[in-house]
């Protein structure tokens, strides 16, 4: 196979990519360069114009609030194709806590009703991903395997092991697959057989080129795509046995939908190679900025750096726009975050009494790297760059870096006002590290009491001044609501006694 074990070490891709990639973003509206390719037939649903997050929990677009594999913690995935008719294709990546940098990526071919499963625990210093399930992966699961799975730490300040080990997750439906008999077909090759997807060698080879409008062997009709319907579902647990712990939930789904509040569509097809080759973005005439709204991956002194493997993202356009260009990417980025933006977050803690209680709050903010990002190659003064035409929800206004510019921080905005069991109210409190709360990372863990999920990378704590209650933070941000999506998890010392409750959010 030609270079997507490569797409595994990303710490090796900071300079001398090769190739001659022809990226593509195939818009149902044909608004790309390249143009429809021929032969694709319509889409399977009307062409969606708007993702909008659905509580049914199934969706085109998945992003889990936050994976951990601090201390003894483990992180398990489950991820569901509900659609009984059509196999996926998947970009699933992993992304680091501190940044949003992309710490692990894979493509995932999901054959009609099919789970894959997997674990991400620590091996030494790294996180490591391992599965026994026999869904075809590109890289294979056997590349994988023999790679350990290990997280990269390649586009992490510092290279640092410690970055990997805590994150959040993203989960893509790139294509799909429809039904195509013939014993060279994509979905023969990934329909699972008497239990085992057969992962046909040369038909998962040819997936290391790049899609086509022109007919012929890299056409999507011939590879075996069609639009992406969504009917994608997700679900986590995090698991500490040595505590005697264990979290779960379900992924935030996003649907890609016909019309605001409307029935779901078809995105975008936007599969991409999982492959180190460098993108010649024949779709977009706009080059890396017609697929990624990124500031880091936009900027000129990373050009070189841009591979296949980054594509999709979630701001890759995935719904009907004008053109593929950073318009598009930024409109997408802006659109989304829009979608997820919440004026204030409301929970529940608890802490000490007779069984000892703790409570972990999770903030991610998973649209957040599409408008500000940090550049570790650039002196402290010029690291954090924006994207110009996403300013919704961050901009120099609220967003600036750490004391040691190693994360951006976030100023929520808002007020805070906590409650005890009792009707007691209270709006000061005591917030540490610093004197008023700041979301610092992307994926950032608020304590009460004792840690509960043994956060290291982006942490606070507070001292609410009830033993127990709920508390609301307001998060107007720059007037839009900040795009905020996690959860509280409590537990009892020393017994899996506890729970996992949501943030409750506010238009």
């Amino acid at each position: 196979m030609r270079k997507n074990l490569l797409a595994l070490s990303i710490a090796a891709m900071v300079g001398g990519l090769s190739g001659v990639a022809n990226a593509a973003v195939f818009e149902v509206a044909g608004n790309n360069v390249g143009g429809l390719p021929a032969g694709l037939a319509a889409p399977g649903a009307a062409a969606a114009t708007v993702l909008e997050p659905t509580v049914t929990g199934v969706g085109h677009i998945l992003t889990v609030p936050y994976f951990t594999t601090q201390g003894t913690n483990a992180t398990l995935l489950n991820i569901v194709n509900t659609d009984t008719t059509n196999a996926k294709a998947v970009k699933l990546r992993f992304r680091g806590a501190a940044n949003s940098d992309d710490i692990f990526d894979i493509t995932l071919f999901l054959s009609p009703g099919d789970m894959w499963a997997a674990n991400v625990s620590a091996s030494g210093e790294l996180s490591a991903l391992t599965t026994n399930d026999t869904s075809c992966t590109l890289p294979s699961a056997a590349d994988i395997k023999a790679l350990g799975g290990l997280f990269k730490t390649g586009r992490v300040l510092g290279a640092a092991a410690a970055q990997t080990r805590e994150g959040y997750i993203e989960i893509l439906n790139m294509a799909d697959i429809p039904p195509v008999a013939g014993a060279t077909t994509l979905f023969t090759a990934t329909k699972h057989v008497n239990g085992v997807a057969p992962c046909t060698q040369a038909v998962m080879n040819a997936q290391e080129f790049d899609l086509t409008a022109a007919a012929g062997a890299n056409n999507p009709v011939t590879r075996g795509y069609s639009w992406p319907t969504g009917g994608l579902t997700a679900n986590w647990t995090i698991v500490n046995l040595a505590d005697k712990a264990s979290f779960s939930g379900e992924a935030v789904a996003i649907r890609a939908n016909v019309a605001a509040g409307g029935v779901s569509g078809s995105g975008n097809l936007v599969f991409f190679p999982q492959t180190a080759d460098a993108p010649s973005f024949a779709t977009s005439a706009a080059g890396v900025s017609g697929f990624t709204a990124d500031p880091l991956l936009q900027s000129a002194g990373f050009a070189t750096s841009v591979a296949n493997y980054d594509f999709p993202d979630l701001s890759t356009p995935y719904t009907t726009a004008a053109a593929i260009n950073a318009a598009a990417t930024a409109a997408q980025a802006t659109n989304l975050a829009a979608a997820l933006a919440t004026t204030s977050v409301v929970n529940e803690y608890l802490t000490g009494g007779v069984a000892d209680f703790a409570t972990d709050w999770v903030f991610s903010m998973p649209t957040r790297r599409y408008a500000t990002a940090l550049n570790y190659a650039a002196p402290a003064a010029t690291r954090l760059l924006f994207n110009a035409g996403v300013t919704a929800h961050f901009t120099a206004a609220n967003t600036a870096l750490n004391a040691d510019a190693s994360q951006a921080c976030v100023t929520p905005g808002g007020t805070m006002r906590g409650f005890d069991r009792e009707e007691n109210t209270k709006t000061t409190f005591v917030i540490s590290p610093d004197v008023a709360l700041k979301f610092c990372g992307e994926t950032s863990v608020l304590t009460f009491g004792t840690p509960v999920l043994g956060a290291k990378i982006a942490t606070s704590s507070i001292n609410a001044g009830y033993a127990e209650g709920w508390l609301r933070i307001g998060t107007t941000g720059l007037g839009n609501g900040l795009p905020i999506v996690g959860y509280a998890a409590s537990k009892a010392k020393g017994v899996n006694l506890g729970g996992t409750w949501n943030h409750r959010t506010a238009r």
